[in-house]
């Protein structure tokens, strides 16, 4: 944070941090942070912003109140197995005996004189789940 507004104002980090270095109170005692507070006329309340200054101590007290997930992960099948899962041969239709030699990669599928691919799910041109 520091190095970026070096960088904005064309100034060195240590200049920066002299500047918006400001010493706070909290609860468990005077925290050092960068804060800058911006003035604004009228009956405006003045802005300010503030990086740093929290205790970093253990809450031994907490409640970790974790929620559950909004929806069940869900694995899906990729395209190889869907297509395995067809049991018929992609390049010439035959539905006995599918081996791995039967399934080809998607760019060889077409080549002049070879048969249409099948939709992913479609067998016989019959619509699987």
């Amino acid at each position: 944070m520091l190095k970026t507004l070096a960088s904005k104002h064309r100034s060195t980090v240590t200049k920066m941090a002299r500047k918006y270095k400001a010493t706070i109170d909290t609860p468990d005692g005077p925290r050092t942070c960068f804060e800058v507070i911006v003035e604004r006329g009228g009956e405006k309340k003045a802005l300010d912003a503030r990086f740093g200054g929290i205790p970093l101590k253990r809450q031994h007290t907490a409640v970790m109140a974790d929620r559950e997930p909004l929806k069940p992960n869900h694995i899906s099948t990729t395209e190889l197995v869907k297509r395995l899962r067809a049991d018929c041969c992609e390049i010439c239709g035959s539905t006995s005996r599918i081996e791995v030699h039967h399934i080809r990669k998607l760019a060889d599928l077409k080549q002049q004189g070879r048969a249409e691919r099948p939709r992913v799910g479609e067998v016989d041109g019959n619509e699987t789940t």
